[in-house]
């Protein structure tokens, strides 16, 4: 795999160039913004464009861009000259496309790094907190904050609390729950601002997981070598939910590869158990609807993501998986 860089300034063609306290001399620690991002102009380009007005006065954009081929990194890097981009010849998947970015943005001074999805929005302030937070408190790896839905405003989560033992679940904790920044077992990667020693230390995003499951693999890392996890109540964004992943065979597929990886990785043999008890009791409830409701792809893809973790093999294309 390989990647090629690209920041020189060119003339925007959507909105206004970035105006914000970014353009006054900087005093705050530098914070490499990475947003990742396959085939998805709009939402990307609406992301970057709410990025415009943040008012923490040491930032950067870094585009990543994982490989995609209809012209969307192109017009991107047309429209958005400000942001620097980091251009993947193929999707080699969530963790490992982050990690082309992360490296690139250490590598070029950045303090912290934060990810980004690219179906967000942000608020002018939302940055400030997840800095305050990370400054604030020793040996922190990560700070999060609170997700909105966009149409309602809603809360949709504020940081998670992760059962291992029950199919490796997480559940959402639907509001804050406190006004100073509190710890979490994880929080989405959607969202998340990290320490660099943290990263020296784990060796960056776990490149085992092609999609989802790798926030929680950091979280538990973290927490298992003595460091916390936060959420910054204060910090909000707006993460069109459910767009990004969604319940496809593709989905499905990663989510039983990742559940299987994690125990495998993080867990000894005799607390595997209960994990693989619960992940088989619940796979075979939703088979039995997943039958009922003519959805077998469902079934195969839940086989092929456990046959092929136990295998060891590569991840299997999208095409392959969803056909």
């Amino acid at each position: 795999m390989s990647h090629s860089t690209e920041s020189e300034a060119t003339t925007p063609v959507r909105g206004d160039e970035r105006t914000s306290a970014a353009d006054s001399p900087a005093s705050g620690p530098a914070v490499a913004i990475i947003i990742l991002t396959w085939e998805n102009y709009e939402e990307t380009a609406d992301c970057l464009d709410s990025l415009r007005s943040v008012d923490y006065d040491n930032y950067r954009v870094i585009v990543v861009d994982n490989g995609s081929e209809d012209g969307s990194v192109d017009r991107l890097r047309r429209e958005y000259g400000w942001c620097e981009f980091v251009v993947n010849d193929e999707n080699i998947g969530f963790a490992p496309g982050n990690n082309v970015g992360i490296s690139y943005a250490l590598d070029t001074g950045a303090d912290y790094v934060l990810l980004l999805n690219d179906d967000t929005i942000v608020r002018p302030d939302f940055l400030t907190p997840l800095v305050d937070a990370m400054e604030r408190y020793d040996r922190v790896a990560a700070v999060g904050g609170v997700n909105l839905l966009p149409d309602s405003g809603e809360i949709h989560n504020a940081g998670y609390v992760f059962h291992p033992w029950l199919a490796a679940k997480g559940e959402l904790h639907r509001e804050p729950v406190s006004d100073e920044p509190y710890p979490v077992d994880f929080v989405q990667s959607c969202l998340i601002l990290l320490d660099p020693e943290f990263l020296a230390e784990i060796g960056l995003l776990n490149e085992q997981y092609f999609l989802g499951m790798d926030d929680v693999d950091l979280a538990w890392k973290a927490r298992a070598n003595g460091w916390k996890v936060l959420v910054a109540p204060d910090s909000q964004i707006y993460h069109r939910v459910g767009e990004t992943g969604s319940s496809s065979p593709f989905s499905i597929y990663h989510k039983t590869r990742n559940k299987l990886q994690f125990a495998e990785e993080n867990l000894s043999p005799a607390r595997r158990l209960p994990l693989y008890l619960s992940l088989l009791a619940y796979r075979s409830l939703l088979s039995i609807w997943w039958a009922v409701s003519g959805n077998r792809r469902a079934i195969r893809t839940t086989v092929l993501g456990a046959y092929d973790h136990y295998r060891g093999v590569e991840f299997r294309d999208y095409d392959e998986i969803s056909e």
